[in-house]
């Protein structure tokens, strides 16, 4: 219940006892994702719902601004599991944090307005006005992207355009674990060419592979050198040569015996192809060292079975910026991660990638979970290791909340700095969705508004009958509902793992 204070500005309070047992179970689950799953998750999982959270905030003030009542502010849909009057608005959290909603009084010519509030409806407002209100979620979208870049800016800076880099992180049993390469140090040479950008240092190392180099680095100003025989991982043609092993996997030993080379597992090898033979290996994906019996079906020549494996993944080497040049700069950065969006989007509509992601889910015609790379189990992974192709275009696809939760918490552990990128793209990816012209989406009331506008040129206000809107706002939601369901069940059978 609640009771109205004053006089002529009443103020509506809530003397509701207030129960704050769902919010405590909702803050309960978020703490065991991070305990059980990782805090990279429920990081993630709180950002997201912060975005849904300002993207209505965006609705709400506009409206407030702008003269209209707005009586619900809700995040998360289904089962109401706290709320709380305050003035004419009941604010609340709802049991299934997938979205939010704003309820603005008099939205369509469906929606009765008490006597009293008929001025202060939103259907009854001026074109502007409505524009700005419908249009302010995907407009605080755009904003989060802009400050999430500013902030990437200041704190880290930008990558230098040559593409310098220092090493990240050393894989184990590799060459430059052996020679002693420490994260942060500087490859400069590697048998005796300068090393530049990553893709150049990777076109220097992979036809090398079971050579003996010379390699210089820097470390905290130091020049070292050293020399190192640079290990090998399984390509294309050499995986398909050993049955239980998947490209990218590296051999370290055949029946007991460390090799460096292909040539050197052909020599042990020699008339026992098609007969098994334990191999000790680094499998691509997982962190654990592993021994398995496989069988060599071939023994192509070393320059077609490998390439070449140093070890080491790449940090950028970025150059300070200050407070005024991270201003100047972020916009536009901004315009190019805009674009960047809004041509993936034409993409996947012109390119036949959509109706493609419906047929493969729906068929089941899809790569098995990229966590199968970690199995025992030789058939799945042969199978999982075509999912972290970089040209596999199963990848180009709709990707629900938990997709993009999945995604966010690997980039989380990869440094703050990224995930705050990927946090400006999805802004940006939601801001753009949330424009396209279809009720019941923003874009839609955009549209609807802007017809109105035209109608109305001219002669008496012209307002829609929803009764005729009304088919194509349930047909887009069931086809939304219908793209949103299959992309979770995509996100849980095929999930995206950046490798």
């Amino acid at each position: 219940m609640t009771m109205r204070i004053g006089g002529a500005d009443e103020v509506e309070v809530d003397d509701r006892p207030q129960d704050f047992a769902g919010l405590l179970v909702l803050a309960g689950l978020i703490l065991a994702l991070g305990i059980f799953a990782g805090w990279s998750w429920a990081f993630i999982v709180v950002a997201i719902i912060f975005m849904i959270f300002i993207h209505e905030l965006g609705h709400f003030v506009t409206a407030k601004l702008t003269g209209m009542k707005v009586t619900e502010f809700f995040i998360g849909f289904g089962p109401r599991i706290w709320s709380i009057q305050r003035g004419e608005t009941e604010y609340g959290v709802k049991l299934i944090p997938a979205g939010a909603y704003v309820r603005i009084i008099g939205m369509n010519n469906l929606d009765p307005v008490e006597p009293g509030d008929e001025d202060r409806a939103y259907s009854v407002k001026s074109f502007p006005r409505k524009l700005l209100v419908i249009s302010a979620g995907s407009l605080m979208h755009f904003t989060m992207a802009l400050v999430l870049v500013f902030m990437v800016f200041a704190w880290k800076g930008e990558p230098l355009a040559n593409g310098d880099w220092v090493v990240d992180d050393v894989s184990a049993q590799s060459a430059a674990a052996q020679l002693g390469i420490e994260s942060g140090d500087e490859l400069l040479t590697i048998d005796g060419i300068k090393v530049r950008d990553f893709d150049q240092f990777a076109e220097i190392v992979i036809p090398r592979g079971g050579q003996d180099v010379e390699v210089e680095y820097l470390r905290d100003g130091q020049v070292m050198t050293g020399s190192v025989v640079l290990g090998m991982k399984l390509s294309a043609a050499g995986a398909d040569a050993v049955t239980g092993l998947i490209q990218y996997d590296r051999i370290l030993a055949v029946e007991g015996t460390e090799v460096f080379s292909w040539d050197e597992i052909a020599v042990i090898v020699g008339d026992r192809v098609g007969e098994p033979i334990e191999v000790f290996y680094d499998p691509r994906g997982s962190d654990e060292l592993k021994r398995l019996d496989v069988t060599f079906t071939a023994l192509p020549p070393a320059s077609v079975a490998t390439e070449g494996f140093f070890g080491v993944g790449q940090e950028a080497i970025y150059r300070s910026m200050g407070f005024g040049e991270s201003l100047t700069s972020a916009p536009g950065e901004f315009g190019e991660m805009f674009s960047a969006v809004l041509g993936g989007f034409g993409d996947m509509l012109t390119s036949g990638a959509l109706p493609n992601f419906v047929s493969d889910t729906v068929t089941g015609d899809v790569d098995s979970p990229v966590d199968n790379l970690g199995s025992d189990d030789a058939a799945e992974r042969e199978v999982a290791g075509v999912a972290l192709d970089e040209g596999n275009p199963d990848e180009e696809r709709i990707i629900s909340i938990y997709g993009a939760a999945r995604i966010g918490s690997q980039v989380t552990q990869l440094g703050m700095d990224r995930s705050l990128i990927l946090l400006a793209f999805l802004n940006i990816s939601i801001g753009i969705l949330n424009l396209i012209p279809l009720p019941p989406l923003d874009g839609g009331h955009i549209a609807v508004a802007s017809y109105e506008r035209i109608r109305s040129i001219g002669g008496s206000r012209y307002e829609v009958d929803y009764n005729r809107v009304l088919p194509l706002t349930y047909a887009v939601f069931v086809l939304l509902i219908g793209f949103g369901l299959l992309a979770v069940f995509r996100d849980i059978i095929d999930p995206i793992n950046l490798g």
